[in-house]
């Protein structure tokens, strides 16, 4: 069964982006996986992606780490994202990993799902 705390990060991402696709896969205890689609970054090439992310059970006492994007994703001139993007997999597909931690946890279940939007501008603000 799904954490109740889980569950409301969930619907505060539907808020946080109601013109996407959110959708939760539970991991049978407690948590699981979550994908928001389309999502767009500015200065990035394609601008529409995906963000994805593993919820743990914990949240949102728990930091959501890390987050992903599609794998495609590259700076406008088609070089690639430097560090700390990084090629990875996640729920097995491709996937780039956005590695950044929240140094004050807010633990709130809309702060959890607000880490989505930060993960994108940050990306943005990296591509540039």
């Amino acid at each position: 069964m799904t954490n109740q705390a889980v569950q409301e990060v969930v619907e505060h991402l539907r808020q946080e982006f109601p013109d996407s696709n959110v959708t939760f896969t539970p991991d049978g205890g407690g948590g699981g996986a979550v994908v928001v689609e389309p999502v767009h970054i500015p200065n990035c090439s394609p601008s529409s992606t995906w963000i994805g992310a593993n919820l743990s059970p914990l949240v949102p006492f728990a930091d959501i780490y890390p987050l992903f994007i599609g794998p495609d994703v590259k700076r406008l001139n088609g070089t690639p994202l430097p560090t700390p993007v990084s090629v990875s997999q996640f729920a097995g597909q491709p996937a780039l990993q956005v590695s950044r931690a929240t140094r004050t946890l807010v633990a709130t279940p809309h702060a959890a799902a607000l880490k989505f939007r930060k993960v994108l501008d940050f990306v943005k603000e990296l591509a540039v």
